[in-house]
């Protein structure tokens, strides 16, 4: 029985799967004890699975495999599964692939080092890699032991490599990537190193630590300042060309001076396929005055670093009384991008009347759920985000039992909504959260349950009741919190902090959101030590931030304020237009920016991880190391 492989889809799919069923069920039940061993066998069995292999349909050719596995044994078993588990992962199925890796790695009396030991062994740090689990995948991979078995070493080291890449080791990544190269034919070194390139760029833009380390050999140092210079590179792209050049002096002879800077050279930013001409919405009177004057100083800050031949035409509207009116002149005055509006209700009037004819980038977020048109994208420095991303940083850093305290109102729900989503759904329990109002000076009310101060009074009150007199107290607060997450400005910050000191919980970690820090440091007194995140164009030391943040300070001397989150919202968004302009779906490789490591989902919304930061003694933002980098 035979399934036409020109059969069209639609009709095909179920009958293919049907057949290879049938055939499976007729193959266990001629063969329910013994191995594939003959030749003839084997080739009659692999048959249909790789033909449906070829045709694309890799969910059928994996179910095949994982019946042929069933009426299998030793290792044509291992084989099967194997087979089975690549087939999954080519049908963009990791739940199956894990489900049939886990499978494969149970198999007992299967010798590492043998032929299908060495299948099993690659194909699970496949599995793991696929799955963000990079750290299971070199676990897999040690097993083969040293030397990798013999035939399997460009496989094994190119698997290494990328796994320590996504773990963060850049220098054991780049050291395996090294090895490869000696064991391969010339002809394959320069798509060894394009490999290389690829995930030690993505590993620098979740944010590895790509920083040379003291007495690394010039390849490696290369590599990791190559890295460095296209993340500074992506977080302002302007100034990339000079450095690639100064990077070839120092480094002439090195291996990715041909494979990736020459590419590099060829998409720089001032090669970008802009729109032709821009239309930018933006409140410019009323109360959001200084909010749209921020965003556009930053937009055009970026715009006027674009090389001159390349920069489109931008056309400035004032959205403040009819951002749908503007729309529409926008679109009639020629704009083939539109940036803007600011405000929420802007924002939806704006979708009401776009129909996905023009790309459209608006600067806020629509509510979870609402339908939005073609080429529609939504971007804002939402909190939610911020909130998430400390959850997660608590997991993993093992803190899983903790308390939160946000500004009563919708502002601070939606903060809670989203930490305690990420926190609870990763695994963690939110012993307490409590709110506090706008005008609160004595945290007293909110912390004594906040910390469970509670159950230690009434022990004592029960204690002086059965003794008859007053007995020396000293409160206790629970013993196994491991953190406060807080959420609010400094001046309500600054009033907590010493108020835990004084209610024995000065010693908790005290996590935050940005909107606890202020650059100015006098707004941050008393908030030493408290950890949070912020926007790189904030905190950040490195220099490509740096070097802008200069630049503009001689530009706008007297008006810092202007010069603050917003002005680097307005500096990303230019960025993101280019994004736009030449990408056809979801950007996942983040995007390093001046808000933060920039992606956008498939709803078309801009999602940001940002950086990390505590509070010295002194009130400036102290930048911490890299953290976990994202998955």
């Amino acid at each position: 029985m035979q399934c036409p492989v020109g059969d069209r889809p639609a009709h095909a799919a179920a009958a293919r799967a049907y057949l290879a069923l049938l055939g499976t069920v007729a193959l266990a039940a001629c063969t329910p004890s013994r191995d594939l061993a003959q030749p003839a066998e084997r080739a009659a069995a692999v048959e249909r699975p790789e033909r449906l292999s070829r045709s694309g349909d890799h969910a059928a050719a994996a179910q095949r495999w994982e019946q042929i596995a069933a009426g299998a044994h030793g290792d044509a078993r291992v084989q099967a599964l194997a087979a089975a588990a690549r087939e999954w992962l080519r049908a963009a199925s990791p739940g199956d692939a894990r489900r049939v890796g886990a499978a494969l790695e149970a198999l007992p009396d299967v010798d590492p080092r043998s032929a299908a030991g060495t299948t099993r062994g690659i194909v699970v740090a496949e599995v793991a890699l696929a799955a963000g689990q990079p750290e299971q995948a070199l676990t897999a991979l040690r097993a083969l032991g040293e030397p990798p078995p013999a035939g399997a070493e460009a496989e094994i080291l190119l698997l290494r490599g990328r796994a320590c890449l996504d773990a963060g080791r850049a220098r054991d990544g780049i050291a395996a990537f090294a090895a490869r190269e000696r064991v391969l034919p010339p002809a394959q070194l320069a798509d060894n190193r394009r490999s290389l390139w690829d995930a030690l760029r993505s590993a620098a833009a979740r944010g590895a630590d790509v920083s040379p380390p003291a007495g690394a050999d010039p390849v490696t140092a290369g590599w990791l300042e190559l890295a460095r210079i296209v993340t500074r590179g992506q977080r302002n792209p302007f100034t990339q060309r000079a450095q690639l050049a100064a990077w070839r002096t120092r480094y002439p002879l090195h291996p990715a001076s041909s494979a990736v800077v020459d590419a590099m050279q060829d998409t720089d930013a001032s090669k970008l396929k802009l729109p032709g001409q821009i239309a930018l919405l933006l409140p410019l009177s009323g109360r959001l005055t200084d909010a749209g004057e921020s965003l556009r100083d930053g937009f055009m800050t970026a715009y006027y670093q674009q090389d001159v031949a390349s920069r489109p035409i931008v056309r400035i509207y004032d959205s403040t009384t009819d951002a749908a009116a503007s729309y529409l002149r926008a679109l009639a005055d020629g704009a083939a991008f539109v940036v803007g509006p600011l405000g929420k209700e802007n924002v939806a009037a704006v979708r009401a009347v776009a129909d996905g004819s023009v790309p459209t980038l608006v600067l806020n977020m629509l509510s979870d759920g609402e339908t939005t048109p073609q080429v529609f994208y939504q971007f804002a420095l939402a909190p939610e985000d911020e909130a998430r991303q400390v959850a997660e940083q608590l997991l993993s850093d093992g803190r899983r039992m903790g308390v939160a305290l946000v500004p009563g109102g919708e502002w601070g729900a939606r903060v809670l909504t989203a930490f305690q989503g990420a926190f609870t759904g990763g695994g963690g329990t939110l012993v307490t959260t409590m709110t506090y109002g706008a005008g609160t000076t004595d945290f007293s009310a909110v912390l004594v349950p906040l910390l469970g101060f509670e159950e230690s009074q009434h022990r004592h009150q029960a204690l002086v009741a059965i003794v008859g007199g007053p007995l020396q107290f000293t409160p206790r607060r629970r013993d196994d919190l491991q953190f406060v997450f807080f959420a609010g400005q400094p001046v309500q910050g600054r009033l907590v902090r010493p108020q835990l000191k004084f209610h024995y919980a000065g010693d908790l970690p005290f996590y935050s959101t940005s909107d606890i820090y202020d650059p100015d440091p006098q707004a941050n007194q008393d908030l030493e030590g408290a950890t949070f995140v912020d926007i790189p164009w904030l905190i950040a030391d490195e220099p490509a931030v740096a070097e802008l943040r200069a630049t503009v300070a001689q530009l706008w001397p007297a008006n810092a304020r202007r010069r603050g989150r917003l002005f680097a919202m307005g500096f990303d968004t230019w960025r993101l237009v280019g994004a736009f302009a030449t990408a056809s779906g979801p950007i996942r490789e983040p995007l390093a920016g001046m808000t933060g490591r920039l992606t956008i989902d498939a709803a078309g919304r801009v999602r940001r991880k940002l950086d990390w930061a505590t509070v010295g003694p002194d009130g400036e933002a102290r930048p911490l190391p890299a953290r976990s980098p994202d998955p």
